[in-house]
């Protein structure tokens, strides 16, 4: 039998799941900020999914403070985007709240618009450099309105209803408030994907009525308020924050100047104060579209970037279990996105190379940097496949570790068709995404990438073995050498290959990669006429 007290609050977490669900393609079609790359949607409804899903393994019995926890840890950990790492730290805030003051279907007026004011104040607090005019604007008028209703006295449903009311007209002000939203003649996805989230608490609270008769803001409305105006996907110059999208979740520790040795350790409960502020900080400076939140001791991290081997180092510093690297100029190859050939097959490229992200990226692939193999999670890759997929997926894996964990997930996969290259070298991983890149209307993508793989010799060659290792894979026919460099790669690496290729393929084209890998030291591929 379900807890009573939980039992209204999984009500609303799933239906304001399934209202962004609903809402998915639209809020993708409106998405102008912070860049046109349509995937607001898609990020709210895919962060949310995975805050219901750690709740779906809890056993009905289970506690509201237990329903709380896990959704707020699920939320953190599958947060997608600048506006999923958002709305999970304003859901999270909220539920916290709420339970301390009895529980959603006990809470009192006063309560709830506290609690609504403490959310406001997270996803603010999310937030590198807040921008007006966006879902930031929406929370913060809804504690308000909430607040007003709760000082006049008004019951748990006057409060609720209230939120919702001011939100919408916050909703609206997005229209002229947000420049990127004023030209397209549209209101801030984000912002629309909150309102559903409190437009739906006030159904769980007040009855699927409580909304009747109260004014409904359109979405795509052009700013003279003629009508409604079509939305073109598109991909303008991107703002000078950066084109890649870099994404992690660690479990972050005191960093902060004063703090000696022994206190750099994970921080319990929510990871407040010096860590989650030096960490913001640091990807201020890498970026824009910053959004740090933390809980339970982990913290998300987002940011668009022009320096993404930075932005990956910082993950790795900080002992990130995932991160993940995307071009946001390639976004249309995207879920809800899709309108090109390759939209029917995503490609995922699992590397231990943090210096091949940003190339990997470029060439149309999600990328999942993993330092350590050994570490990595089926959690984890399943995100990547879920972030790339359409109706299929392609992974090309480093190394052996990587592919096996690949062919784990595809094993275990259901609905979605994942694919597994015999790729098991940096080399081929490389090989096989920039063939991808290139396929032609008609051509089968997995056939054209597993070629390359096949195309492509390799060897991991250290100081004692590398003149072997490339007078062995040199021959005539090479057409592409691909060399990627370790962190202590012997000197003169360069100028053996140049050597032994000026003579045995002199057109052969070099391609050298910084890889920032610890060993082996040299990573040394071939691709074949």
């Amino acid at each position: 039998m379900a807890d009573a007290e939980s039992r209204d609050l999984r009500r609303w977490l799933a239906s304001g799941a399934q209202a962004v669900k609903r809402a998915r393609k639209r809020l993708d079609a409106i998405n102008v900020f912070p860049v046109p790359d349509a995937d607001t949607g898609t990020n709210m409804y895919l962060t949310l999914q995975e805050g219901n899903r750690a709740v779906a393994k809890l056993p009905q019995t289970a506690s509201h403070r237990e329903v709380v926890a896990a959704f707020a840890r699920g939320a953190l950990v599958g947060a997608r985007g600048n506006s999923g790492v958002i709305v999970s730290q304003y859901l999270s805030a909220f539920l916290t709240a709420i339970d301390s003051a009895g529980g959603l279907t006990d809470a009192k007026p006063a309560a709830i618009a506290s609690a609504l004011q403490s959310a406001a104040d997270a996803a603010y607090a999310a937030v590198g450099a807040p921008v007006e005019g966006t879902m930031l604007s929406v929370a913060q008028a809804a504690s308000l309105g909430a607040a007003d209703a709760a000082a006049a006295k008004g019951g748990r449903n006057d409060v609720i209803v209230a939120a919702v009311v001011a939100a919408r007209s916050a909703l609206r002000a997005t229209l002229d408030d947000l420049p990127a939203a004023r030209k397209a003649g549209v209101v801030d996805a984000g912002a629309a994907g909150l309102v559903l989230q409190l437009e739906m608490l006030a159904e769980t609270l007040a009855g699927s009525g409580a909304l009747a008769g109260i004014a409904y803001v359109e979405w795509e409305l052009a700013s003279t308020g003629a009508g409604v105006v079509a939305v073109p996907v598109h991909h303008e110059q991107l703002d000078v924050g950066g084109a890649y999208e870099v994404m992690f979740v660690a479990r972050l520790e005191d960093r902060s100047p004063g703090a000696k040795d022994e206190q750099r350790r994970p921080v319990k409960g929510s990871p407040r104060g010096s860590a989650l502020t030096e960490l913001t900080a640091a990807l201020a400076d890498l970026g824009d579209s910053v959004a740090v939140t933390g809980a339970h001791g982990l913290v998300n991290a987002h940011v668009h970037t022009n320096r993404p081997d930075d932005a990956v180092t910082a993950g790795i510093e900080r002992n990130a279990r995932q991160i993940l690297v995307s071009s946001l100029s390639l976004g249309d190859a995207r879920e809800g996105s899709r309108d090109h050939d390759r939209a029917a097959t995503g490609v995922v490229a699992l590397t231990s190379s943090p210096g091949l992200a940003a190339p990997l990226a470029d060439a149309g692939a999600i990328v999942l940097v993993v330092p350590d193999p050994a570490r990595l999670k089926r959690r984890e890759l399943r995100r990547a496949v879920r972030d790339a997929t359409g109706r299929g997926v392609v992974i090309a894996a480093g190394n052996p570790q990587l592919r096996a964990a690949a062919v784990g997930l595809a094993n275990h996969r259901s609905g979605v068709g994942v694919t597994v290259l015999p790729a098991e070298h940096e080399a081929q991983v490389i090989a096989a995404v920039a063939a991808g890149a290139t396929v032609t209307p008609g051509e089968p993508l997995e056939a054209v990438m597993r070629s390359a793989v096949a195309r492509c010799d390799v060897a991991s060659s250290t100081s004692a073995t590398l003149v072997d290792d490339v007078a062995r894979l040199l021959r005539a026919d090479v057409e592409v050498i691909t060399l990627v460099l370790g962190n202590d790669a012997p000197p003169g690496v360069l100028d053996v290959v140049r050597r032994r290729a000026a003579t045995v393929c002199p057109s052969a084209d070099i391609a050298i990669y910084q890889g920032g890998h610890g060993s082996p030291d040299v990573l040394i591929g071939v691709e074949r006429s």
